[in-house]
């Protein structure tokens, strides 16, 4: 064999080895520069305008190349002794050493940074809105598409960089107090865009949250920035098209079953994802929060009655200023319903004070007819509600509804406009509402009958006001059903007289009549992962025997006698009152109606 035969045969060899090639291929691109010496005199130099072209470099090897934690602890050392020189002048070699990237260094490394941050901060508070984004841009992954966390558990490398992060930010609270405003900017302008991945979310929020551990001054701020961006999600995610996407997801799987084998971890997985990607965002998101709240008011495992008494009252002002305007809202609002859950007492508070809200003449009439729908749905939806607070509220609204119908009578000539009215017939669905649905509680003693017919509905059903024309069919359908059963009030006849009168509600009152028709706010929760929490203490509505012969009827084309149905009832389509039937356990959330 020739040499250069020998040759060719010895370099293919080499790179017939793969490892070598991956090392070749692998190799960083970075190259190494040596740090210059005389920081001192480099910073001096460029002040007096001499030797540019030195800082310029300096500038340049900060930014390119890769320094060794050697070199890095060493860089340090000098520039703490050069850190009074380091004002506005020396924004950009302040900014290059804040890019450097310094979480996942050595021990040393990373402390000689953090006082150096420190120093910094102290000499020149000019630069602590730039430390402060570099430090909230640690929250967000270095690569968007990074898997989330397992079971909503912090990887341990995500945990020791954001662990560096906080422990700078704490120090900085404490050094400058007034750096709190500048921190809650940078937290919200580097909030998570709606559409990045689930994990920049996740990441983010659980981030946010580690800051109350040691400033819970900022709480108000931080948990109303949360809520506020999930509303965002929220509204961005409707009911129905999780829904789709599911049953499609479902379909599919049928389809293809036998074909493939998943293991348990990769069906456990499955089921803990929603299709819809910003239904999946929201959800471990919210199990964040929920899961947040839990461990403030169970802070040693068992319920601490002050902070949660100070949380609930946190998130009181957050929902009054966020959650309660907001149109089509299906799921952050249940993060009141899960912290009155923790107490009655705190659901009896929660809902006292919705109902100051709807009586409260000098509110707006859209707060007060959202404040309403709320006590409705969570006095129908909580497991955690007891019967006491739900007739003590039937009562409430009962006398309120007969005071408004009393005023009106004394009046030569009422408004027939019912947007006059909008308040009013709000709280008469409620009410409707609340008895079709707890029905079954109200009804099982004679005693709490006894109080249904104290109510004097068959006035309410009667008054010219003429409730029954305005409110939701379902609703008005189930309720009529209930109070003929047990003899509370006869509502046939008004609405037979209803659907024969050509009186132009639809065209008068769209709007109204829009939002009686997205009633409820606490429908069924349908997100998985957070959902395991809401599902224990949530009532899901389960069809009455009257509601169930009424879908019987509408099956059978003949007309038979029925115990349901009389002649008074009005004759609808059997389409149309299964799905107002259908609609009365299931609707969307009130808020503001866009004209």
């Amino acid at each position: 064999m020739s040499v250069v035969s020998s040759r060719v045969s010895s370099v293919s060899s080499i790179l017939k080895n793969p490892g070598v090639r991956a090392k070749l291929v692998d190799r960083p691109n970075k190259v190494h520069f040596k740090l210059p010496k005389n920081l001192k005199h480099i910073l001096t130099n460029f002040e007096n305008g001499t030797q540019r072209r030195v800082y310029e470099d300096l500038i340049c090897i900060l930014r390119d190349s890769t320094i060794k934690d050697s070199e890095f602890i060493e860089l340090l050392t000098e520039v703490r002794q050069c850190i009074s020189l380091l004002g506005p002048m020396h924004r950009l070699f302040v900014e290059a050493l804040l890019n450097i990237n310094w979480t996942n260094r050595n021990k040393t490394a990373t402390n000689a940074y953090k006082a150096f941050l420190e120093d910094l901060v102290c000499a020149h508070v000019y630069h602590s809105k730039c430390i402060i984004d570099k430090l909230v841009e640690q929250f967000r992954p270095a690569n968007d598409q990074a898997m989330e966390w397992e079971a909503g558990n912090p990887r341990e490398t995500d945990l020791q960089r954001l662990n560096h992060v906080h422990d700078v930010l704490k120090k900085l609270l404490k050094i400058i107090p007034m750096s709190s405003d500048v921190l809650l900017q940078s937290l919200t302008s580097m909030y998570p865009y709606m559409k990045r991945s689930t994990h920049s979310h996740e990441i983010y929020v659980h981030s946010l949250l580690q800051i109350l551990e040691y400033a819970p001054q900022l709480r108000s701020d931080i948990v109303s920035l949360i809520i506020n961006r999930l509303i965002v999600l929220d509204v961005n995610a409707p009911r129905t098209e999780i829904e789709d996407l599911e049953e499609e997801a479902m379909e599919e799987d049928d389809d293809g079953g036998g074909v493939f084998k998943m293991d348990d971890a990769v069906i456990s997985n499955k089921q803990q994802s929603l299709k819809h990607p910003v239904a999946h965002t929201l959800d471990v998101c919210m199990e964040q929060v929920l899961l947040y709240i839990y461990r403030t008011c169970h802070p040693n495992g068992n319920l601490d009655w002050d902070p949660l008494k100070s949380l609930y009252q946190d998130l009181v002002q957050i929902f009054d200023k966020i959650i309660l305007p907001t149109h089509a809202s299906h799921h952050v609002q249940f993060i009141l319903f899960y912290i009155c859950s923790f107490r009655t007492l705190v659901a009896e508070t929660f809902i006292n004070w919705l109902w100051r809200k709807v009586s409260n003449p000098n509110v707006a009439p859209i707060m007060r007819q959202s404040a309403v729908s709320y006590i409705a749905s969570i006095l129908a939806r909580a497991t955690f509600i007891p019967i006491g607070i739900l007739k003590t509220m039937l009562f409430e609204m009962s006398s309120w509804i007969h005071s408004y119908i009393s005023s009106q009578d004394s009046l030569e000539c009422a408004n027939s406009d019912v947007r006059v009215h909008t308040v009013f017939y709000s709280v008469c669905q409620s009410l409707f509402y609340l008895i079709a649905f707890r029905h079954k509680d109200l009804v099982e003693t004679k005693k709490n009958l006894m109080f249904l017919q104290g109510l004097n509905l068959t006035k309410i059903v009667t008054c010219r006001l003429n409730p029954l024309r305005v409110c939701q069919p379902a609703v008005i359908q189930n309720f009529a059903a209930i109070t003929r059963t047990y003899q509370i009030a006869y509502c046939y006849a008004v609405i037979e007289h209803n659907s024969r009168s050509n009186l132009p509600v639809l065209e008068n009152s769209s709007r109204l009549i829009t939002w009686l028709d997205t009633f409820f706010p606490f429908d069924p929760y349908v997100l998985v992962r957070s959902g395991a929490r809401i599902n224990p203490i949530y009532i899901h509505y389960q069809a009455s025997s009257e509601a169930n012969s009424l879908k019987e009827s509408n099956k059978s084309e003949e007309n038979d006698e029925d115990d349901f149905m009389d002649e008074s009832f009005p004759k609808l389509s059997s389409a149309h009152s299964r799905s107002s039937l259908d609609k009365f356990s299931y609707g969307t959330s009130p808020g503001f109606i866009h004209a």
